[in-house]
């Protein structure tokens, strides 16, 4: 685009040389180079703002309507971001430094974060969600959120892993593909199936948790604690309150 830029300049200069001179010309640039020059500068001039806007409230008045909690969507934002930026950035590694079969050094192309970020943010969202729902389910048969946490991971991990899996396995045959486009497409779908079902699930998620504990459902209302979780050792001693 740099040098699409540089050409609309030179034509501007130019008419304004002929209109010094008493001629009155029009120039036209025509091609792809300029038409994808346009449009990429159409939709990143409005686009980013709107999806950002879109997944900002559309989690936060859920969160809120669900959790009854204002702080349990600010923690949702932070692992979408840490997702976003990571797969992003393993991306631009590849292309740029690895150059991986396909890739000329010049980046991510500018329709693909358009087509994929809803993706990947739905795709974050949807085993966070998952995981976090038990864990308020707990939460409010009166065990402590660490506990709630401990118990729900323990319940859910193998479900949670085996659908990762199945999405990797899913969206990896976009990898395969001919179109340099949707390769890129099928490995940021499948590096963040990677990340969020091994990473930020496993991770992330409880380490957040236990930042806030019982100030991750504020202002809402959960029970006091009055059931505790235990885990049985190898000897059979210890009991379990689940």
């Amino acid at each position: 685009s740099q040098w699409v830029d540089e050409v609309r300049n030179l034509m501007d200069h130019e008419a304004e040389v002929g209109r010094r001179h008493g001629v009155e010309w029009q120039l036209y640039f025509e091609g792809m180079a300029p038409i994808l020059t346009d449009l990429k500068e159409s939709m990143y001039e409005s686009a980013p703002y709107y999806m950002l806007g879109a997944v900002v409230s559309v989690v936060l008045a859920l969160t809120a309507v669900s959790f009854q909690s204002l702080t349990m969507g600010i923690r949702l934002l932070v692992t979408v971001a840490f997702s976003l930026a990571w797969v992003f950035g393993i991306m631009v590694v590849l292309l740029q430094d690895i150059r991986i079969p396909g890739a000329q050094g010049d980046g991510i192309n500018f329709i693909v974060p358009i087509m994929i970020v809803p993706v990947l943010v739905g795709l974050t969202l949807d085993y966070d969600l998952f995981l976090l729902v038990r864990i308020h389910e707990y939460r409010l048969e009166g065990f402590s959120t660490q506990d709630a946490t401990m118990a729900a991971m323990y319940r859910t991990s193998g479900i949670i892993t085996v659908a990762g899996l199945i999405m990797l396995a899913a969206f990896s045959a976009l990898i395969t593909s001919e179109l340099f486009v949707l390769r890129t497409i099928g490995i940021l779908v499948a590096s963040t199936c990677i990340l969020d079902t091994f990473l930020v699930r496993a991770w992330l998620v409880p380490a957040l948790l236990m930042i806030g504990v019982e100030w991750n459902w504020w202002p809402g209302k959960v029970p006091p604690v009055t059931r505790r979780c235990r885990v049985n050792d190898e000897r059979g001693r210890g009991s379990s309150s689940l």
